[in-house]
Formats: structure tokens, C-alpha cells, sequence
């Protein structure tokens, strides 16, 4: 490892962030066409309702909780992709544990796979090769690099006072 400080992330993190920002361009598609189908999630449930006989004020309290499910699910969607950006900046900063956020992530997206009409997969494979790309040599060259930058020359030993 060179004892220059780093200056710029490698190809590899670039390329890594890259792909991270399609893959949270990918589940934000995926979000706009769930939004955009709620009204078909709804005319199912008051299908159903009125298959089961269910009454006005059933189908109602059945409108609202797909309304408001809807609702929570954009807001927990949005949420999570200003995080999910937030961790992609942190890694190409060089950010060890942002790296390891977004590896949490993606093995956890690998169940959404089939979901989001398709955009998932396009977001899972993105992910899939952010993620490998993330832990190549001269990506976690880089990291080692940003890390002994910021501890000093001593590398930030465990235990040992943080230089700045």
C-alpha cells in the first residue's frame, strides 16, 4: 500500500457507487409503480368485500387501510432511499462501515429479486456487482488507506488514542 494519502477512490468504487445509485434509481421506478397501481390494490379489496358480502362501511374501512398502507409504504420507501444514498456517498468517501451497510443491504435485497415489477432484479444485479466491486483489492486498499489517513500513521490501533 502506498503511503500517500488518498486523493480520489479507485476505478472500482466508482464504478461501485455507480451502480449503488441504479440500484436506488431502480427501487424508487419500482416505488413510483406501486404508487401508481395502489388504486388496482384497492378495487381488489372492495372486489373481494363485496364477493364476501361484506357491507358499505367495510368497504370503506377496507379503502382506507389500503390507502393508508400505501401511504406508509411511500414514506418508508423514500426514507430508505435517502439512507441508501446517503451510505453509497459514505463508501466513496471511504467510509468502512457504509460499506459494510450496503453489504447488510444487498444480501437482504436478494429477497426482492421478483419484486417491484421487474426493476427489482435490475436492482439486485446492481447491487450484486456494487457489492463485489466494493471489496476488490484496490477498493479495500482504499479503504485501508482513508482509514490509517484518518487515524494517523499509526493505522488506528485498537485500543490506541485516534491521532487527527
Amino acid at each position: 500500500m502506498s503511503t500517500t494519502s488518498p486523493t480520489a477512490p479507485p476505478r472500482t468504487i466508482q464504478i461501485a457507487f455507480w451502480l449503488f445509485l441504479l440500484t436506488a434509481l431502480a427501487h424508487l421506478v419500482g416505488l413510483i409503480i406501486s404508487a401508481a397501481t395502489s388504486g388496482s390494490t384497492t378495487a381488489a379489496a372492495k372486489s373481494q368485500l363485496a364477493k364476501a358480502g361484506g357491507s358499505a362501511a367495510a368497504t370503506q374501512q377496507a379503502q382506507s387501510f389500503v390507502g393508508a398502507g400505501v401511504a406508509i409504504a411511500i414514506v418508508l420507501g423514500a426514507l430508505f432511499l435517502i439512507a441508501f444514498v446517503v451510505f453509497d456517498l459514505f463508501m466513496r468517501r471511504g467510509a468502512g462501515w457504509a460499506r459494510i451497510v450496503l453489504l447488510i443491504i444487498t444480501i437482504l435485497s436478494l429477497t426482492g429479486i421478483v419484486g417491484g415489477y421487474g426493476t427489482g432484479a435490475v436492482g439486485v444485479v446492481a447491487a450484486v456487482v456494487a457489492t463485489v466491486l466494493m471489496f476488490l483489492r484496490p477498493s479495500s486498499e482504499y479503504f485501508q488507506a482513508v482509514k490509517a489517513r484518518k487515524y494517523g500513521n499509526g493505522g488506528g490501533v485498537a485500543g490506541g488514542p485516534a491521532r487527527v
